[in-house]
């Protein structure tokens, strides 16, 4: 289920994972499994950057899926209207008896 975002917030979210900024620490608590399972993949000194890559991707997915949902509730929006057209369309396109 994809998180209710607003168009703005999901519009701020596009414009901050466009930038590359300065590192900063922050402290996040992961199970020992995942800390072991980083360390096989990237090595104890590549932890922060797979971490890191780990979120972007996340948060592409996400917007991702937000875009998608908003473009479908747009489509269903306007259905009834692009249905009544092409109906018209296909009525005029019909060989006269």
């Amino acid at each position: 289920m994809t998180p209710n975002i607003s168009d703005q917030d999901a519009a701020k979210l596009e414009r901050l994972l466009r930038k590359q900024e300065k590192k900063q620490k922050a402290s996040v608590s992961l199970s020992g499994e995942l800390i072991r399972a980083a360390d096989i993949l990237a090595g104890k000194a590549q932890r922060s950057a797979l971490v890191e890559r780990a979120v972007r991707r996340y948060f592409r997915q996400l917007l991702r899926r937000v875009r998608h949902e908003r473009d479908l509730r747009l489509i269903d929006a306007r259905a009834e209207v692009t249905n009544r057209a092409s109906d018209t369309l296909l009525d005029l396109q019909t060989w006269p008896e």
